[in-house]
């Protein structure tokens, strides 16, 4: 993984970004009210509530700003596209791909702020692809879980009770547990279903752009245009946010696994 130096990293797209982001503007306002409400509770002088006021402000913009500091690249993650399965191990495998072929646009370059710049995009590419990796091992996981639940027995067993209850009227206690039960386990293999091709197709996407931003990186090495170098870096953000996204949206179904559990033998078709 590429190890970024202060400079690389402060001068980043993602620092641009927060200088003047509504976030940064609210840091360095609540700083200055932190500020002047501790020098009011301690009943300090003018000066002093001034230089309060400066140092909560540059401390609330400080912690603003450190936020947005790309990684370092000093601790990679270790990925492994062999310990998934398909489409996870391709996908992860092209991203790699993409990756490696980004840094060998950048080392083309000739030092100087174009090549500082994607450099810098670079780390966020290795981000990006740490984040594949996290979605490809996660989507695994629902993949895994989605086949312990039997929603063909769930179906039938569900319009065995409704073929067994009498027209026109309304199930007795016992059937209508029954009924919310299948159908809660349905709804779960749906809406697994649903995820898992979610994140089949946006790390499709994902691949796309950052062969796309291979592309734009050899371009860069004829336009020699650092604005585009940065626009580059805003996109690159942008997939490593989708990513994160798409990752959360995974893990929120990690309690899916224990509908799994129904087990009785289905009925042959």
């Amino acid at each position: 993984m590429t190890t970024l130096s202060l400079r690389d990293r402060f001068y980043s797209p993602s620092v641009s970004r927060a200088l003047t982001s509504p976030s940064g503007i609210l840091a360095l306002g609540g700083g200055v009210a932190a500020g002047i409400m501790l020098a009011a509770i301690a009943a300090a002088a003018a000066p002093v509530t001034v230089v309060a006021a400066v140092v909560g402000g540059a401390l609330g913009y400080g912690g603003r700003i450190a936020l947005a500091l790309p990684r370092t690249g000093g601790t990679s993650t270790r990925i492994d596209p062999s310990s998934v399965k398909e489409p996870w191990r391709r996908a992860v495998q092209e991203a790699q791909r993409a990756q490696s072929r980004f840094r060998d646009a950048v080392k083309s370059f000739q030092p100087g702020p174009l090549r500082d710049s994607l450099t810098a995009v670079s780390g966020q590419i290795d981000d990006a692809i740490a984040e594949c990796w996290r979605v490809a091992k996660q989507g695994q996981i629902v993949a895994d879980a989605r086949t312990r639940i039997n929603d063909r027995e769930a179906r039938w067993e569900l319009q065995q009770i409704q073929q067994a209850a009498n027209p026109g009227t309304a199930p007795n206690e016992t059937q209508a547990r029954t009924i919310a039960a299948l159908q809660a386990q349905m709804a779960t293999a749906d809406r697994m279903d649903a995820l898992v091709s979610r994140a089949r197709d946006q790390l499709g996407l994902l691949n796309a752009r950052l062969d796309e931003s291979v592309t734009r990186a050899i371009e860069l090495s004829v336009s020699n245009r650092l604005s585009d170098a940065n626009t580059l870096g805003d996109d690159v953000g942008d997939i490593v946010t989708d990513l994160e996204s798409l990752r959360m949206a995974i893990e929120d179904v990690d309690h899916a696994d224990d509908a799994g559990g129904h087990s009785q033998t289905s009925p042959s078709s």
